[in-house]
């Protein structure tokens, strides 16, 4: 045991994924902000909206899907409409909630943006595992997130749909 109460593994374990998390990220977000100006939680909101197809969502459904605030998620929303990547309406049935849609040119943007990602997750993350090595933490993610990928767009185009292959296929990866 450590002096936080874990054997050698366990803190391995925790402080490996902690690390490994933030490095993916912290690079997966630089190229997205590269190469599309997006950021993971902008990516996150747009392709939410793409999955969304005609359906307007809520504002407060994006913040609740994504753990974003509802401010922050309004301030993605002033940043994306601006460049004209979505709009916003007042919900008809709630005056008090908003909806958002993408237009045509945000459609464009998250399709290549998405594209940029599954490649970059491949190469900064799943390149480095096994393929039994990947399936051992989605077994794992699984338990701790059990329909996560199944949310995945990337998960649910790669797989024709079929949730049941979506566990090994490319997750968000923005928090």
């Amino acid at each position: 045991m450590t002096d936080r109460g874990w054997t050698p593994a366990e803190a391995d374990a925790w402080i490996g994924l902690l690390e490994t998390h933030k490095r993916i990220t912290r690079a997966l977000d630089a190229e997205l902000d590269a190469a599309h100006g997006l950021g993971l939680s902008t990516l996150e909101l747009l392709s939410r909206l793409a999955a969304a197809g005609e359906a307007w969502p809520r504002l407060s459904a994006l913040a609740a899907e994504t753990g974003l605030s509802l401010s922050r998620v309004s301030r993605h929303m002033d940043a994306l409409e601006r460049r004209g990547l979505v709009v916003r309406r007042r919900c008809e049935t709630d005056s008090r909630a908003v909806e958002a849609h993408l237009t045509d040119d945000g459609a464009r943007v998250v399709a290549a943006a998405e594209a940029a990602h599954a490649e970059a997750v491949r190469e900064q993350f799943l390149s480095r595992l096994s393929a039994e090595e990947a399936a051992t933490l989605a077994r794992v993610f699984a338990r701790f997130a059990p329909r996560a990928a199944q949310a995945c767009a990337v998960a649910q185009a790669e797989s024709g749909g079929n949730s049941d292959s979506a566990h090994s296929a490319v997750s968000s990866s923005r928090r």
